[in-house]
């Protein structure tokens, strides 16, 4: 059924005034003898009138000859444009005067209700003149505006919903062509939002590189640019952005055969072309975007599902193997033997802490992450965050600088513990052996500050942006890990409410900052729990 209604882009060309096809000097002609041709017509027209009523008038006397006269003037404004109308509503008057109001031949008038006559004559002449040529522009108008509706109903049913965007683009230039008489050619926003210098595949023509810097131009200043403009007049092709709603996602260029040009309603019209392009191309930006995002949930989803699924499986067997080498370190008395049994210990720790550090992402990305606070000591904290750490800090010497006078603090203790012992394996990782790793605890005000200082290499620059992403390593990081314990004390210190930074110390090393939100125990409280 819609079919059967869309408006035919054809039969809109052929409805377009005529002038606007023809070249530049046929235009200025036209335009010249336009006028002369209507007000000839309009002198034929009341001559024609004037010999009927002289055929007449001894059968109907002179007053009804007026409305003759008036019937001519509503005729020919539904026709003619103003000026032959409102010439002609004035010559019918003074030849009705001059020819038939007694004395005959005269512009005088010798009777009062022949003057009253003349004087309505003349006045209702001219408004009927005026209200019927007003009727004939309104008209007028009112078919441009339908004109335009039908053409963008057009490019829309034909582009907007095209099977693939490259055909709904080359429907677009087939269009303009058809009704501009011009070729078309369109330049495309790229990923990294600059304007791609190849046209593409649906464009008639190809741009020189000075077009497509003035095509750059337009898209640049948001701004029609090029031929028929102020900016860059002389160039070849007039240049409009595809504005859509956020962006402006390309240029459309147009280019004129040499001696055409665009009067205002067609270049209303390709501007309105040209948003109704871009609006397109954003409408497909953002499908595509969509799509992207659906396919990279679902795969964020697998990928947490597997990793739940092996770090829960792999659990179990790494029980047993642990407790399989105890034994075996109990009934072996062998230094050799023992030697190895405590490589693979320290291997199976290791293992375990990847297999923990999964299930924390896991957690924490599922939000299922939440503090369970209660009154704990700061010092307490940090030496069981050395001990959760084990044998990566063997090799360094461990200095707690805490205040034994820290208050008790309402923290979730295991949760902090984990993300100390993450930055103390990590400071461990990245020091030689023998130096020495600070852990320091400080209360201020209303936020804990706990801090992990070492005496490495220190940070990267270029590092420091990504240092808390899931799985980044460093490219000189050391073989081994996941990269992922860094971003599980950055999503257990935010559960908290607090942050987490880092920052070369001046002395040389790396410095990583906790700085948690707490509630301190009163003295009042102390004296209740008493």
């Amino acid at each position: 059924m819609g079919d059967n209604t869309r408006p035919d882009p054809e039969a809109w060309l052929a409805e377009l005034p005529k002038e606007a096809h023809r070249d530049q000097p046929a235009e200025k002609f036209a335009r010249t003898t336009r006028p002369i041709n209507e007000f000839v017509s309009a002198g034929i027209l009341v001559a024609l009138v004037t010999a009927v009523s002289f055929l007449i008038e001894p059968f109907t006397g002179y007053l009804p000859i007026a409305l003759l006269y008036l019937l001519l003037v509503v005729a020919v404004g539904l026709k003619l444009s103003q000026g032959p109308v409102l010439a002609l509503a004035a010559i019918s008057a003074l030849l009705w005067n001059f020819l038939f109001i007694p004395p005959h031949f005269t512009f005088y008038i010798d009777k009062l209700e022949d003057a009253m006559m003349f004087a309505m004559f003349f006045v209702v002449a001219l408004a009927m003149g005026h209200l019927t040529s007003g009727l004939r522009l309104s008209e007028t108008a009112e078919r441009r505006r339908e004109r335009r509706t039908a053409a963008l109903y057009e490019l829309a049913h034909q582009a907007a919903f095209a099977t693939d965007l490259d055909t709904g683009l080359r429907a677009a230039v087939r269009m303009i062509e058809s009704i501009f008489g011009a070729r078309a050619a369109l330049l495309l926003r790229q990923k990294d939002h600059t304007l791609s210098r190849v046209t593409h595949p649906a464009s008639s023509f190809t741009l020189s590189e000075t077009e497509e810097s003035r095509a750059g131009w337009a898209f640049t200043h948001k701004m029609p640019a090029g031929r028929f403009t102020n900016t860059l007049p002389d160039s070849e092709a007039l240049h409009l952005p595809l504005q859509a709603r956020t962006a402006v996602m390309g240029v459309l260029s147009v280019r004129p055969s040499s001696v055409k040009s665009f009067d205002p309603s067609e270049r209303e019209l390709l501007e309105a072309f040209a948003v109704l392009i871009g609006l397109i191309l954003e409408k497909d930006h953002v499908v595509e975007a969509l799509k992207r995002a659906e396919i990279l949930e679902a795969s964020e989803r697998l990928r947490r599902a597997l990793l739940d699924s092996v770090s829960h499986e792999l659990k179990t067997p790494l029980s047993a193997v642990r407790a399989g080498i105890d034994a075996l370190t109990k009934q072996t008395g062998d230094d050799k033997k023992q030697a190895t049994l405590r490589e693979v210990q320290s291997a199976v720790r290791r293992l375990h802490r990847v297999i923990n550090n999964l299930l924390d992402m896991t957690r924490i990305e599922t939000g299922v992450v939440e503090p369970k606070l209660d009154w704990c000591n700061v010092g307490e904290l940090i030496r069981a965050a050395i001990e959760l750490a084990g044998d990566a800090l063997h090799e360094h010497r461990v200095v707690i600088e805490a205040d034994e006078a820290l208050p008790m603090l309402k923290l979730d203790q295991p949760l902090l513990e984990q993300c100390l012992s993450n930055l103390l394996i990590n400071a461990a990782g990245w020091s030689k052996p023998g130096t020495t790793i600070t852990a320091r605890a400080v209360l201020d005000g209303d936020k804990l500050v706990l801090s992990v200082l070492d005496e490495g290499k220190g940070l990267n620059e270029s590092d420091l942006a990504h240092l808390f992403e899931k799985f980044y390593r460093a490219a000189d990081a050391r073989p081994g890990g996941t990269g992922l314990g860094l971003s599980i004390v950055e999503g257990l210190v935010r559960a908290h409410g607090g942050t987490v930074d880092a920052a070369n110390r001046d002395t040389g090393g790396a410095e990583f900052t906790l700085t948690i939100p707490v509630e301190a125990m009163r003295v009042d409280t102390v004296e209740d729990l008493a």
